[in-house]
């Protein structure tokens, strides 16, 4: 069965949903029950081709607990980059980058900074682990098939501030948006797991291209030693290796798999 890329560029840990206070102005209610799946994605400006854009995120992470065991929320920035070519996420310690070249060849690299390692998934490796990628999914942060199966809550704001609030259950999660349309972005995303995990992603700053201040994607790592993931099987001895492959699991590109 193919395994769907839907949401790679989220990766942290079980995620659920904080619902957002709703905009106290300029709200219109609506339903998508009144609009149709072209019609929603022309309203969340969905139809055209991504245009370049940089993106910082905070993003916080809220673990369930009873009492004083409650653990205080986890709070990181993550930096979200894209252009025709490439799709970055930034998240500290580990960066993700996706490459589409002009045949439409898409492969993909993950950066490890502690280890100063750079494991390279090149587009043959990507189809021998059965992995289908979406680029419009990678693209908009969240992918597009699931904005589609959320209601359409609220709208608020004019033109290019303009916001739309879309809210729903997506398997084992309950997501709340608020898609920004002008930058094909979400402005705010909030994700509860059933187990009480909430991650809220909320969108700090932006710009066509990285501010000179943000870090700048495969700069860091221009010096790191390259691993390639097809040649894991041979490499168990590397630290590297069993972390890469336990995020390929997780993504559920891989079997799991015992090294000698």
């Amino acid at each position: 069965m193919k395994k769907y890329l839907t949401k790679s560029l989220l990766l942290l840990v079980t995620v659920c949903i904080l619902a957002a206070a709703a905009q106290a102005h300029d709200v219109q209610r609506g339903s998508t029950s009144s609009i149709g799946s072209s019609g929603l994605s022309d309203l969340l400006g969905l139809s055209a081709e991504s245009a370049p854009m940089a993106a910082r995120y905070a993003v916080t992470v809220d673990r369930p607990g009873a009492g004083l065991s409650r653990a205080k929320p986890q709070r990181l920035t993550w930096y979200f980059y894209r252009d025709a070519q490439r799709v970055a996420l930034l998240k500290g310690s580990v960066d993700e980058l996706w490459f589409r070249d002009a045949q439409q060849r898409i492969s993909f690299e993950r950066v490890f900074h502690d280890d100063e390692r750079v494991v390279d998934y090149s587009t043959g490796e990507l189809a021998t682990l059965d992995v289908k990628v979406d680029w419009a999914a990678l693209s908009h942060f969240v992918d597009p098939t699931e904005l589609s199966q959320l209601k359409v809550v609220s709208r608020y704001g004019q033109g290019s501030q303009a916001r739309v609030r879309l809210r729903g259950q997506l398997g084992r999660e309950r997501v709340t948006v608020d898609w920004w349309p002008a930058l094909q972005l979400p402005h705010l995303l909030v994700r509860e797991a059933k187990g009480g995990t909430t991650v809220r992603f909320e969108l700090k700053a932006s710009a066509p291209t990285p501010p000179d201040s943000w870090p700048q994607p495969s700069v860091k790592s221009a010096n790191y030693l390259h691993l390639d993931a097809a040649d894991f099987g041979d490499m168990g001895y590397e630290s590297v290796v069993r972390k890469s492959e336990a995020l390929d699991l997780r993504l559920g590109w891989r079997a799991l798999h015992k090294h000698d």
